[in-house]
Formats: structure tokens, C-alpha cells, sequence
């Protein structure tokens, strides 16, 4: 069996503000420039024959960073599968303006449940999304307005399926560079923890995660 590599982004302006992301672009903070590069440095004996990312600029931007530290010439694949959980009305508000306007309560219900999601993306939202070329190609994608974690499990599984577990099969080494609840999800598909379980799992910024992997059977 390949060896999987699962990172998470470097630090964003979004988790220094501590603000909703979701599916908004955030570009990386200089901290979180260096902790890509370091990510790559520590990396450097590993020789990946793939590396994949969301299409999220942070997540590509913290990949190109680690290949270049890391001396990597590997391809890149972007797949919106790979995407941080879509946080639907709670996109671009701070946490603390998000408990004020919706409750306390609700907001933690909103972050920490499985299979619970938030209030949905507002038209206006959609309509960007709908306009954004990363996504005219994937009908699913386009109209999603808001994601539970258990959600973001479900349109990761196919990935994982057809896609990274025939590459570890195939003894191939993987990185994927992706987003904390999206990795989270992975989690669960890799190692066939319940969901419950990894969705509690730390997952550090710029932070290496090499799971223990439980490849489906055929």
C-alpha cells in the first residue's frame, strides 16, 4: 500500500480573524506562508507521486509553497471535492458577529454537529457562485448553499473512492493539501473512524497528518 499524506492550509486571514470561510477565497498571512514552506522542508525526503488540493487559492497557494520547499516537481490536482465545508449564511462573518446575530447556541450547534448545517447562502451568494468559472463544470457543486460535515463526507467519498484509494492501491505516495473539515471527513473515509469520532480530531494549520489507512474493499 502508498503512503498518504493529509496537510491542512497554512494560516489565513479568516483564521487570524477568526472568521466563517467556507468557500471564500482567503489568502494566506505571512505566518501561514511560513508555515507552508516549513511544512515543505520538513517533507523533503518524501518523494509524492501526486499531490492534490481543493481549488480554493488557499489550499493551492499553501501546495506550491510546500512542492517549492520541499523540491517536489510533482503535478497538481485541483478537485472542489477537496473544498473546506461550505458554511452557507455564516460565510465571511466573524464568530463572535455570527453568535450575535444567529445565538450562541446555535452557532456551536452550526460548528461542532455531524449531520447539522447552517442557515443557507443568501441568493445574492448563490449567484456568485453560479458565476464562478471553477465550478461551471460541475452542476452538483454549483448550487450548494450550505454543508453539515456529514454532507462534506458524502461528496468527498466518491474522491476517495475512484480517485485517491485506486492511487494508494497502486502503492503511490499522496499528499493532499486541504481544508480542516474537509480533512476531517477524509479522515473518516481513510481510516473508517464513525464521523462522530474525526470530527473532533485537531487538525493544525500547515501541520503534516499521516492516518493509518483502511482501504475500502472493492
Amino acid at each position: 500500500m502508498g503512503r498518504l499524506v493529509l496537510l491542512r492550509h497554512g494560516e489565513t486571514t479568516a483564521n487570524a480573524a477568526e472568521i466563517f470561510a467556507g468557500w471564500l477565497d482567503m489568502p494566506l498571512t505571512e505566518q501561514g506562508m511560513r508555515e507552508a514552506y516549513d511544512a515543505g522542508r520538513s517533507l523533503a525526503a518524501l518523494r509524492p507521486d501526486a499531490l492534490h488540493t481543493s481549488v480554493l487559492g488557499r489550499s493551492i497557494n499553501t501546495a506550491h509553497l510546500v512542492a517549492e520547499a520541499a523540491g517536489w516537481d510533482v503535478a497538481l490536482t485541483r478537485d472542489w471535492r477537496l473544498n473546506e465545508r461550505h458554511y452557507g449564511a455564516l460565510q465571511g462573518l466573524a464568530k463572535e458577529a455570527a453568535r450575535r446575530r444567529f445565538g450562541h447556541d446555535e452557532v456551536e450547534v452550526w460548528r461542532r454537529s455531524v449531520d447539522v448545517a447552517p442557515p443557507l447562502a443568501s441568493t445574492y451568494a448563490l449567484g456568485e457562485q453560479l458565476a464562478d468559472r471553477r465550478y461551471q463544470a460541475t452542476p452538483e457543486a454549483r448550487l450548494i448553499r450550505a454543508e453539515s460535515l456529514a454532507d462534506v463526507a458524502a461528496r468527498m467519498t466518491p474522491y476517495w473512492r475512484d480517485v485517491l484509494a485506486p492511487e494508494l492501491a497502486a502503492d503511490r505516495t499522496v499528499v493532499v493539501v486541504s481544508h480542516g473539515n474537509a480533512l476531517r471527513g477524509l479522515l473518516h473515509l481513510v481510516t473508517g473512524a464513525a464521523l462522530e469520532e474525526t470530527a473532533r480530531a485537531q487538525v493544525p494549520t500547515a501541520m503534516p497528518i499521516m492516518p493509518r489507512v483502511a482501504l475500502p474493499v472493492p
